[in-house]
């Protein structure tokens, strides 16, 4: 039966509209355009070394939550709410993984029991919909009499209702890297 290690969040504005799971030690991977193009259009994609998130909406913090599991999860998420699964591999050289904005809002420590490797990565999310309803009540009180303390109202209030959530598993250890090979 499969079990949860740990579980790791945190409720943020994320920079550009963008969260990103990656490896510590990973930054600005290769093929990183495309695969923000992609999630611009998808919700997500991977570069193999970054997941990036792409949120619905800028005006309301989201939440991102990662879980660390010992094998794939065998309850069905989409029953309670959430869209999903997008799945994805995600090589980590150190084993040591973080979620966050690319500007540095992030959590690092954790850290998966098996260390570096490949682990498979399963999103779900929910509440787009209506992160996206609250961001145009939102934009229809700006520029009244009153705006900032209704707006402070309005984004306390909806604050973490678009949530995304990061299932994590080892799968397997990580190809050797060419560049490490003797010459």
């Amino acid at each position: 039966m499969p079990t949860r290690h740990s579980r790791h969040g945190l409720t943020l504005s994320p920079e550009y509209r963008m969260v990103v799971l990656r490896d510590v030690y990973c930054d600005a991977a290769v093929n990183s355009s495309a695969a923000i193009s992609e999630a611009n259009k998808n919700v997500a994609a991977s570069t193999g070394y970054d997941i990036y998130i792409v949120v619905s909406q800028d005006l309301i913090r989201v939440r991102a939550d990662v879980e660390i599991w010992d094998e794939a999860p065998d309850d069905d998420l989409c029953a309670h709410g959430w869209a999903g699964p997008l799945t994805f591999d995600l090589d980590c050289p150190t084993g040591n993984l973080q979620v966050g904005d690319i500007f540095g809002t992030v959590i690092t420590g954790i850290d998966p029991p098996k260390g570096p490797g490949r682990y498979a990565v399963v999103l779900f999310h929910r509440g787009r919909e209506q992160a996206e309803r609250a961001r145009y009540e939102i934009l229809k009180v700006m520029g009244t009499d009153g705006d900032d303390e209704r707006i402070a109202d309005l984004q306390r209030q909806h604050s973490g209702i678009e949530q995304y959530l990061m299932r994590i598993w080892w799968q397997t250890d990580l190809p050797p890297d060419e560049d490490d090979e003797d010459l």
